[in-house]
């Protein structure tokens, strides 16, 4: 668990202190599809970068091979070992390990862009685990539940944005914490990926001063990680602790979608696999 690695924790206001807001938007997966995208932006063309030249720490996690990446528990044929992020987004990213620093905390970035032949994967594991899951329930239900944690990328479309994932812009980024120096990964109270209550970002929130330790360790990491990468304008997704949009459809939505903001990325790559 990190710990104040110095008086600058101290002095400021301490993030793992700080409770996390109610979320402005609540709305599954398919909903940001509808924001206006504004082709006019600066950074609606721009090239994505691989982190692992930048030094921001990466562990691509659909491309594993040994088996070590649960819920999933196997490599991805679509995926990539590096980690690709727009240039915006990487420079942002390097700016928020900078204020976790005090925290003796970084960040471990595990997928960034993600080209449609990937998403389809995962959307596909995403529905069978789901049918798994909730073996009971109709099938709309089941897709219903599935689009809360995975885009369902069947009808996209580059030339149509309300058919566009979010992690194709390469705008989306999925991460955790980790300690400096051990690289130890910080517990978060629940594993990437995996559809359940737990990995809502609030979850632990409603914890009291009973509850057991790894739920209030669990609560001070998340609010770390949230307000640090809030502090340069990423946005949460509110049913995964893990994901942060920036100038994406999803981060206008989840701000509540307030009149007049638009979204600046487009489609990365023309969503072809690099």
């Amino acid at each position: 668990m990190a710990t104040k690695a110095n008086s600058q924790v101290e002095a400021a206001e301490d993030w793992r202190l700080k409770p996390l807001p109610a979320p402005l938007s609540c709305v599954d997966t398919d909903e940001y599809q509808r924001i206006e995208i504004d082709e006019s932006s600066t950074l609606h063309g721009e090239e994505l970068v691989e982190l692992a030249g930048l030094g921001i720490a990466q562990d691509a996690f659909y491309a594993r091979t040994n088996g070590l990446n649960a819920p999933v528990g196997k490599a991805f044929a679509s995926a990539s070992s590096q980690v690709r992020l727009r240039s915006s987004v990487a420079e942002k990213l390097l700016e928020v390990n900078k204020v976790l620093r005090p925290y003796g905390a970084e960040l471990l970035v595990w997928d960034g862009y993600r080209p449609v032949a990937l998403q389809l994967e995962l959307w596909d594991w995403m529905l069978e685990e789901t049918r798994q899951r909730m073996p009971d329930a109709d099938p709309a239900e089941q897709e219903d539940f599935a689009l809360r944690f995975a885009s369902n990328p069947t009808n996209f479309d580059p030339d149509k944005p309300d058919t566009w994932p979010t992690h194709s812009t390469g705008g989306a980024v999925d991460l955790t914490l980790r300690e400096l120096g051990s690289g130890s990964p910080l517990y978060m109270g629940g594993i990437y990926l995996d559809p359940s209550d737990l990995t809502a970002t609030r979850h632990y929130e409603k914890s009291g001063r009973s509850a057991p330790a790894s739920h209030l360790e669990a609560l001070r990491n998340r609010r770390l990680l949230f307000w640090a990468m809030a502090s340069q304008e990423f946005v949460n997704y509110a049913y995964e602790w893990w994901h942060f949009d920036f100038k994406t459809q999803a981060w206008v939505m989840n701000q509540g979608a307030p009149e007049g903001l638009k979204a600046c990325y487009g489609v990365a790559n023309r969503g072809k696999v690099i």
